[in-house]
């Protein structure tokens, strides 16, 4: 063959055989499983109480074992034990507060596990409020709840220059001035605080000389004049529950699990919101994204 012919048919042989070759894939698909920890009961200060604005937690483990195909126990918490604080203000997920990480898997199996929390800590915060079921009168105007403009402010003819203007009627006799000197500032308590900013929604809770912001002295975002706090009574001090899970490993999914304390007949809390106690064998497990539930058991 010449060889002006011989070099391309090197090059093209060449060629075709770095085509065919198979390459492994350095980032193949994955499953894993993961742990939230939340309160979905957690409202603002317009909620009936029981309904924290706040929830505390001390986790002290929050752990996988007995998982198919992996040897030992997997933790979630990759610095140990965390203090842990869900606030409807500013809510920060369980995963980013506690710096936790999953459990990567190979995919394409069934698989059961053992998921294991334990709290030593668990404390309620909100703002006190006044019986806001629907019914209710607390301002005793004859108008219940359910129609009354000002619930804690007496105004039987409820009175309100400004309707349409409001996504939520909130009549003259709650409301102070605006530049224009007609009463369209709402104000449930009358304390000078403008609603969208008052921390003490249904209690007075006026700005201090010098101040900008009403009193909160811990930033909670529940003020000092109405924040009440309701402490969980754990079973000898602290409360361990496991839930067996069965899931499947999804290729690219991750499986993840949510332990709900905002399920109802988890907590109940006295009618003063000054202490709480939690029935452990109501917590369930819940995959995210599905509406499987796996029952807990608590741990003597």
């Amino acid at each position: 063959m010449p060889r002006t012919l011989r070099a391309p048919a090197v090059l093209a042989i060449l060629l075709l055989t770095i085509g065919c070759q198979t390459v492994e894939d350095p980032f193949p698909p994955q499953s894993s499983i993961n742990l939230d920890i939340t309160d979905t009961a957690l409202a603002g200060q317009q909620a009936p109480l029981p309904a924290p604005q706040v929830v505390n937690w001390r986790i002290e483990e929050a752990s996988v074992s007995d998982l198919t195909g992996f040897d030992g126990t997997y933790s979630f918490l990759r610095s140990g034990p965390c203090v842990y604080q869900l606030n409807v203000a500013a809510p920060v997920s369980f995963g980013a507060a506690c710096r936790t990480s999953g459990l990567t898997l190979t995919p394409g199996t069934t698989r059961t596990a053992t998921v294991t929390v334990t709290i030593s800590r668990l404390e309620l915060r909100a703002a006190a409020r006044p019986d806001l079921t629907t019914g209710a009168d607390p301002d005793g105007d004859g108008v219940p709840n359910g129609a009354d403009n000002c619930p804690i402010v007496p105004n039987p003819g409820q009175e309100n220059v400004n309707p349409s203007q409001e996504a939520v009627d909130v009549g003259d006799a709650c409301s102070f001035d605006d530049t224009s000197g007609n009463p369209t500032i709402a104000d449930q308590d009358l304390d000078g605080i403008a609603d969208v900013v008052d921390n003490c929604f249904w209690y007075p809770n006026p700005l201090q000389p010098g101040e900008v912001n009403p009193p909160d002295a811990n930033k909670d975002g529940v003020g000092d004049a109405c924040e009440r706090n309701a402490p969980v009574v754990l079973p000898n001090g602290s409360l361990t529950v496991t839930c067996d899970v069965t899931f499947q490993a999804k290729s690219s999914l991750v499986a993840a699990f949510r332990l709900d304390f905002g399920r109802p007949g988890v907590l109940s809390c006295d009618s003063a919101f000054a202490g709480c106690t939690i029935d452990p064998t109501q917590l369930k497990l819940g995959r995210i994204g599905t509406s499987e539930t796996f029952d807990c058991t608590p741990v003597p």
